[in-house]
């Protein structure tokens, strides 16, 4: 991939939306070191959709970041747009691990949340009614039990219901975001009581629609792999506050970014890496 393929641009804030929550103490502790830093290390990933008409920047990776932006009323925000129906744009799920939660203790909770029903079904039909949309999520327990959550079939609605399925529980158990769904690999102690809250993978045109909608799935489980990422870029903050254009602050960037390729500033790493200082 080369650097010249890179898409980034400058764009008004308020025409970006998220399609997830955010956890509003990591954002507030994100507002402080934008403050004191005043740089924006990496773009928020972002889809650009139609709105009847107008452009619309739905944030794939990036929700904290933007919130802080937002926080800070700073009127415009740098992105990094990708195409999000290339093959190269994978979107999956993370699950959630639930420790030390009996069965039942679960199923109070869950009680309590309105609109949803639980009911009893093998893991095949959770699958398949899961994927078909006509539950929201389900539960697979140790001993082999699955339970679907049943809500409503209206895609914002039920998104809307997760929040409250997932702040019912996440707060009493002990709670890891898992990619995998198989508990005899993610639990060591057989005797252990545990469970998976199993997510839906969605589609790129349901989470447009939701976040176009301004409905928000819960904070971490949608998964976007998107390759070529744009890191360290560190745009100051004080080019998105400037009383310019959006033209005049995109023409800015243009040359500032050629200048930074000219100077062989931007390197691509093909093979994943670990970073330290996020």
């Amino acid at each position: 991939m080369e650097a010249s393929e890179l898409v980034l641009e400058i764009v008004a804030l308020q025409n970006v939306l998220l399609h997830e929550e955010i956890e509003y103490k990591r954002v507030d502790k994100l507002t402080q070191r934008l403050r004191d830093e005043r740089v924006l290390k990496n773009p928020p990933m972002v889809a650009q959709v139609n709105d009847n008409g107008a452009p619309r920047y739905i944030v794939l990776d990036g929700a904290s970041r933007t919130s802080a932006l937002r926080a800070l009323n700073i009127p415009d925000i740098l992105v990094q747009i990708v195409d999000y129906h290339s093959p190269q744009v994978k979107l999956d799920s993370w699950h959630h691990l639930l420790l030390d939660i009996t069965p039942s203790g679960l199923r109070r909770e869950l009680d309590e949340v309105s609109c949803v029903s639980m009911v009893e079904m093998d893991e095949a039909q959770a699958q398949r009614e899961l994927e078909e949309r006509k539950i929201l999520a389900y539960l697979k327990f140790t001993d082999g039990r699955s339970v679907g959550l049943r809500c409503s079939d209206n895609l914002a609605e039920q998104a809307k219901a997760l929040n409250e399925v997932v702040r019912s529980y996440e707060a009493k158990v002990e709670l890891y975001r898992v990619s995998s769904t198989n508990l005899e690999q993610l639990v060591a102690d057989p005797k252990r009581l545990a469970a998976v809250m199993v997510f839906p993978k969605y589609k790129p045109d349901e989470i447009i629609q939701l976040a176009l909608s301004g409905a928000r799935v819960p904070m971490g489980i949608t998964r976007h792999i998107i390759p070529g990422r744009a890191l360290r870029v560190n745009l100051p903050l004080d080019i998105l506050e400037q009383q310019k254009s959006l033209a005049e602050k995109n023409t800015w960037l243009d040359a500032w970014l050629q200048e930074k390729i000219k100077n062989r500033n931007v390197r691509y790493y093909q093979e994943p890496v670990f970073l330290f200082d996020e």
